[in-house]
């Protein structure tokens, strides 16, 4: 079988059970037979239009499902690579090199990028794509080309691209095989994103095997192939547990604690694995089953297992670092992973090096201060990093638990790690940023306010204050009290004669009362937004730019009017010279703040649009 393309084996089911349920979605059945039409009808349209030359790359702009899956297998009927990248994913580097583009028409306007590149969108073209026959597609002999490139989940900086070739996806499908035991009965729910490793490269796992890939959650499935925290959810009820019989973790390694914790919701006889593999090394990797472990484990909450090679990989600790060598041979890759590995007993995942930090001048090994953590009854997961020179502690609390404080933290690592390893500040967290592949995405995690130079002081002593976000407010409400007070008593000597109400008569008088009381309390919301506000906003993941200037439009559109009105009685309606100063030191300065809120407010519907359709 390691001979051939990638796509063959999805062909070959075609040919022995055309008719057998290939893809569910929430809005599609497909067999094997209709996806392999449209794909052959895409895969001459593509021949037609962009007359591709072996090998070469086009990317797919897209993650609607099913048609991620139609575009992947023309492309490589038509004898090209895949990649398939976000439309959110903008001007990466991957698409530059790309052949052509492969979208929808409501992606057009993100995806344009100013590159002479062809681009085919699926419902634009559908008739043109459509007027080709569906019968079987006459590909390329050779297979010596790449089948794919995979982006990498990006946790530590930017997604690249890593390539990846037909006899390489073909001898991992024959290691997968052996492991996961699909038959063409399977309903295998996978829940990653089409841009990510374990979709693009996944597929061929499921519809290899003849099994049907299920891409909607209220559809049955007897596999199911996710992260841990859907895993965690979906085995929380149990209506998920019945006709369950393997369930496959990969993106994050499972601590052994949630491994067993998991398998203990299964029904007797069902499986539970740990899928171990980076992008850097698709194809290529390990998996675990407590069944590996030679007996009892003391402190599980504190190990996470990696376990075996598939078959035909390899697996090896240097110096450290786990290397693994792909199936088939081939020169051991570092995965940048570490690990250790006693004997002949699993290997054990021991963090990652990217996520190691300098403090001091000297290396702190954050995933060491981690699991530690975990064994905190009330934590759930933590995530140690670092910001100006200061070990931070995110902390999520355990469920039905409430966080424990910044002492007790200190308290439950001191003597476990080193003293200088342990962090002063604790946050805090109500969930861990993730990715679409559902790692955590470390770059997301918003940084802390910084400690005044009290705070630091007492830190060194072993104090570790910090000015928290309670005490911002505080200070925020003492000042604006203070500046609302002083505001409405010493206008009139700032600005002489801006508030004389002798000549007005009641009620009308009052009605001006009114609207100084107002500017002043509006001065005092906005000097209390200045120093409490900008927290709570960077607390909703805004771009840290965008969201610096929306806190001071803020800012300024409520402290503006208390000068403003102040200023423009003063003036004379025909000092034409004053007007227009007024006019463009204030008036024109609040339609700007405005559209810097409103496009604050908007950011995440501008960056992401409504959710692509599965």
């Amino acid at each position: 079988m390691s001979g051939g393309t990638l796509h063959q084996l999805f062909e070959d089911r075609v040919r022995t059970e055309p008719d057998r349920t290939a893809v569910i979605t929430d809005r599609t059945r497909l067999t094997y037979q209709q996806l392999d039409a449209r794909a052959n009808r895409l895969a001459r349209h593509l021949a037609e239009t962009v007359r591709l030359p072996a090998g070469h790359l086009i990317a797919i702009r897209t993650l609607r499902t099913p048609d991620v899956l139609v575009a992947v297998l023309a492309v490589l009927k038509a004898g090209g690579s895949y990649a398939v990248v976000g439309p959110d994913q903008k001007a990466h580097p991957v698409v530059a090199d790309a052949r052509a583009v492969i979208t929808h028409q409501r992606h057009l306007a993100r995806i344009d990028d100013g590159k002479d590149q062809p681009v085919i969108t699926l419902d634009g073209d559908a008739a043109a794509i459509g007027a080709h026959s569906g019968e079987p597609f006459d590909e390329p002999p050779a297979t010596g080309w790449r089948a794919g490139v995979l982006l990498t989940a990006g946790t530590t900086g930017v997604r690249r691209p890593v390539g990846i070739s037909h006899e390489r996806l073909r001898a991992a499908y024959e290691a997968w095989a052996e492991v996961y035991r699909l038959d063409a009965e399977d309903l295998v729910l996978v829940t990653a994103a089409p841009d990510t490793t374990e979709f693009a490269a996944g597929w061929i796992r499921v519809l290899g095997s003849g099994a049907t890939l299920v891409l909607s959650r209220r559809e049955a499935f007897t596999v199911a192939d996710i992260d841990p925290l859907t895993a965690a959810r979906l085995l929380d009820d149990a209506r998920n547990v019945s006709g369950l019989r393997l369930v496959a973790v990969c993106g994050e390694q499972l601590r052994l604690d949630e491994q067993v914790r998991l398998e203990r919701r299964l029904a007797p006889g069902a499986r539970l694995i740990s899928v171990y593999g980076p992008t850097e090394v698709a194809g290529c990797g390990t998996w675990f089953e407590t069944g590996q472990l030679g007996g009892p484990v003391t402190d599980p909450e504190r190990h996470a297992y990696l376990g075996r090679p598939f078959p035909g990989c390899k697996a090896r600790v240097r110096k450290g670092q786990i290397w693994l060598t792909p199936p088939g041979g081939g020169d051991a890759v570092p995965t940048g992973d570490l690990g250790r590995q006693e004997g002949e007993g699993p290997l054990e995942f021991r963090g990652r090096m990217a996520h190691r930090v300098k403090v001091d001048g000297r290396t702190v090994d954050t995933y060491r201060v981690e699991a530690a953590l975990a064994g905190h009854p009330r934590v759930g997961e933590a995530i140690v990093g670092e910001d100006g020179g200061r070990l931070i502690a995110y902390v999520l609390p355990a469920p039905r638990s409430a966080s424990p404080g910044a002492e007790a933290v200190r308290s439950h690592l001191t003597g476990v790690v080193p003293a200088a390893d342990i962090p002063r500040t604790v946050v805090p967290i109500t969930s861990l940023p993730r990715n679409s592949a559902g790692k955590v995405d470390r770059t997301a995690l918003v940084r802390p306010p910084e400690r005044t130079a009290a705070s630091r002081s007492a830190g060194s002593k072993g104090g570790g204050g910090q000015l928290t976000a309670e005490d911002r407010a505080v200070a925020g409400m003492f000042v604006a009290f203070v500046v609302a007070i002083m505001s409405f008593f010493f206008t009139d000597v700032i600005w002489p004669g801006s508030t004389d109400l002798s000549l007005v008569p009641n009620p009308w008088a009052w009605f001006f009362r009114g609207l100084y009381v107002a500017e002043s309390l509006a001065l005092a919301a906005g000097v209390g937004f200045l120093i409490g506000g900008r927290r709570l906003m960077s607390s909703l993941g805004r771009p840290k730019g965008l969201t610096t200037a929306a806190h001071l439009a803020i800012v300024y559109l409520l402290a503006s009017w208390w000068p403003q009105d102040n200023l423009y009685r003063l003036a004379a309606k025909q000092d034409w010279p004053r007007q227009a100063a007024l006019v463009y030191t204030f008036n024109v300065p609040l339609m700007i703040a405005a559209g810097v809120v409103a496009a604050w407010a908007v950011w995440g519907a501008l960056k992401s649009g409504p959710e692509d359709q599965k």
